[in-house]
């Protein structure tokens, strides 16, 4: 059976570029694609629990938006297996893996906790625990300076990023021009 490309297959063709040497060989291809699993699964995790967090505190609209955003990896990466004809679901249970269990208890749970908690702000009209008063004037005393500081230098470590990240890209494509020309 063939299958016609897409629009989002186009998009996740060019995103991935899969051909390109930055995967390395078969065997760094295989660890960087694990890592890449890896560092998905650690951003999901820390998506709940900051779903559950927020609901705690009493916030209903910033649980749902992490938990949509913890779920759209997921689902990303069922669409992508499907549409080269692997069914990660089927094999998931074919596996019988225990740490596909606690994965799926774990979202699971985290979910419920976090519907839980929202359940309750709704119905007595305040949250689980109060939100901590976190009150900062830029610039003033400790707790203002630092979040200038924090903001200003996050901001020039993004600007640092991107800078490097296009140095090195032109570095690189400098060398490869010489060793092919």
């Amino acid at each position: 059976m063939t299958r016609r490309d897409n629009f989002l297959d186009r998009a996740a063709q060019r995103i991935m570029d899969l051909d390109s040497p930055a995967y390395g060989d078969e065997r760094e291809r295989a660890v960087f694609m694990e890592a890449s699993s890896f560092g998905l699964t650690t951003g999901l995790f820390i998506g709940l629990l900051g779903a559950v967090v927020a609901s705690v505190f009493g916030l209903l609209l910033l649980p749902v938006v992490l938990l949509v955003l913890t779920v759209l990896p997921s689902v990303a990466a069922l669409w992508y297996a499907g549409r080269r004809g692997v069914n990660l679901q089927e094999l998931a249970e074919n596996a019988g893996s225990r740490s596909t269990t606690v994965n799926t208890v774990v979202v699971g749970a985290a979910m419920v906790l976090t519907f839980a908690a929202m359940t309750y702000t709704v119905l007595t009209g305040h949250p689980v625990l109060p939100a901590p008063s976190l009150e900062a004037t830029p610039g003033e005393g400790l707790l203002g300076g630092m979040a200038q500081g924090a903001l200003i230098g996050g901001m020039l470590g993004g600007l640092a990023l991107i800078i490097g990240s296009v140095r090195d890209f032109r570095r690189t494509s400098r060398r490869h021009r010489r060793l092919r020309g």
